[in-house]
């Protein structure tokens, strides 16, 4: 149990890469053996990088389950779309998968999912990596050990910046469930959902409701004389916040890469920058407001929890900057923090004091260090081996049926939104075993 843990990656992009690397870092974890992708370029990368031989290279799932298991596990990171689709065949094999999230696009789906995990008894964890950032560990633990009492309501949103919001779900490919397979609160907000059941601590939910619209990435919103593409025929481009030349060449900043990436040139010059974005077939260069955008840019969603509780949630696209905000109203007191601050205040009630209340604030910032996921990424490897290994799983451990909880509400939501807001019954779902429920 104590030799390396054998994985095969499937989908090698920048999720799983990212887990991956972790196999160079502690090669006492676990060892790289196999890929799957449709990228021949990315196998042959992943073979240079972690010594593959041609034998555990693949192009389809179909291809890797034709041979003989040769590994222990898998981690799956392919789109959304194809998350369920690959990972049956991997848990018939004999798999267990460390999958990235969202783990399934619709109930119909996630239902199969748990049921497949179920019948083989194979371990599914799903990457809900913000569990494991210490900014969320720390706040479950204060309402674990009852310092703000009794949870009223919890309150919570996200700023998608107007970078991210621009790359990712406007002019790229998660601006239509089409081609990404789902909406923007599943492919985007499935982590805070995650989050707010997970700090529910079981107390599952009774009715979700939501109202969301595109209010900003339409024709309408366009500045007059606008043209279709900003380096092509733009008039206004100069002036525009969403001028690609602006954000993605003069002022490049974390989501650029996915630029490039998705346009096939990991490293370009500034000249091969400008002629990409000149090309009408790229969709970075296109003008926001006219992408013809599938999803919605801001979404509201109410939930009430079995025990009356209540929590609140919002995702608006094109903020200023990212930002994870929580608030969370007990009947001793409040957690008040953002995620990126790397800090929160706990403020409980205290008539004798000045001001009614005593606060402290709890710092995470030496353990997170400016991480985009706090370090959740490497936290859930290092927890997905130790599974593995037959250890006790962590309390951020996220199976199938824990992340059930926050999928459905998400599912919901979309459905609540489509009727113009409808209350929807949550209704009862019992939990899983081995491989879904407990580990």
């Amino acid at each position: 149990m104590d030799q390396p843990i054998k994985v095969i990656v499937v989908g090698m992009g920048a999720r799983a890469m990212i887990y991956a690397k972790e196999a160079l870092k502690h090669p006492e974890w676990f060892r790289v053996v196999g890929v799957v992708d449709v990228n021949r370029d990315r196998i042959h990368e992943a073979q240079e990088l972690f010594h593959i031989p041609d034998c555990h290279c693949f192009c389809s799932v179909e291809e890797l389950v034709s041979v003989p298991k040769f590994a222990d596990a898998v981690i799956n990171g392919t789109m959304d779309s194809l998350h369920v689709k690959t990972t049956i065949p991997l848990l018939e094999q004999g798999y267990d998968v460390l999958l990235e999230k969202p783990f399934a696009v619709n109930q119909s789906e996630a239902d199969r999912l748990l049921q497949c995990a179920n019948e083989t008894g194979r371990i599914v964890m799903v990457c809900h990596v913000l569990r494991y950032a210490p900014f969320y560990r720390e706040i479950q633990e204060v309402l674990r050990n009852g310092e703000i009492g009794k949870v009223i309501n919890i309150q919570m949103n996200e700023q998608v910046s107007y970078f991210h919001e621009s790359v990712s779900y406007v002019r790229g490919k998660y601006a239509s469930p089409i081609i990404c397979g789902s909406g923007m609160l599943l492919s985007k907000c499935s982590h805070d959902l995650d989050i707010m059941a997970w700090l529910m601590n079981g107390n599952l939910p009774d009715t979700v409701s939501s109202v969301s619209s595109v209010i900003q990435f339409h024709p309408g919103m366009a500045p007059e004389k606008a043209g279709t593409h900003c380096m092509i025929n733009c008039p206004v481009e100069g002036k525009c916040i969403y001028s690609a030349r602006r954000l993605y060449i003069e002022n490049p900043q974390r989501w650029a890469n996915n630029i490039w990436h998705d346009s096939g040139i990991e490293n370009p010059t500034d000249e091969e920058k400008e002629k990409l974005l000149s090309d009408a077939g790229n969709p970075f260069s296109r003008c926001v407001y006219r992408c013809d955008l599938k999803i919605v840019d801001h979404q509201s969603v109410l939930i009430q929890f079995a025990n009356g509780a209540t929590g609140t949630f919002s995702m608006n696209g094109g903020a200023s900057a990212s930002g994870r905000n929580i608030h969370i109203t007990g009947t001793k007191g409040e957690i008040i923090g953002t995620f990126e601050e790397e800090y929160f205040t706990v403020h409980t009630i205290a008539p004798e004091k000045t001001g009614g209340r005593i606060s402290r604030i709890v710092d995470v910032s030496e353990a997170q260090q400016g991480n985009a996921h706090g370090n959740g990424d490497q936290a859930i490897v290092r927890d997905f081996i130790a599974v593995l290994r037959g250890k006790q799983p962590s309390a951020c451990c996220t199976t199938l049926s824990d992340s059930m909880v926050g999928h459905k509400i998400v599912f919901l939501a979309e459905a609540s939104r489509k009727s113009g807001g409808q209350l929807l019954k949550y209704g009862n779902r019992k939990r899983g075993s081995r491989g879904t429920g407990k580990l």
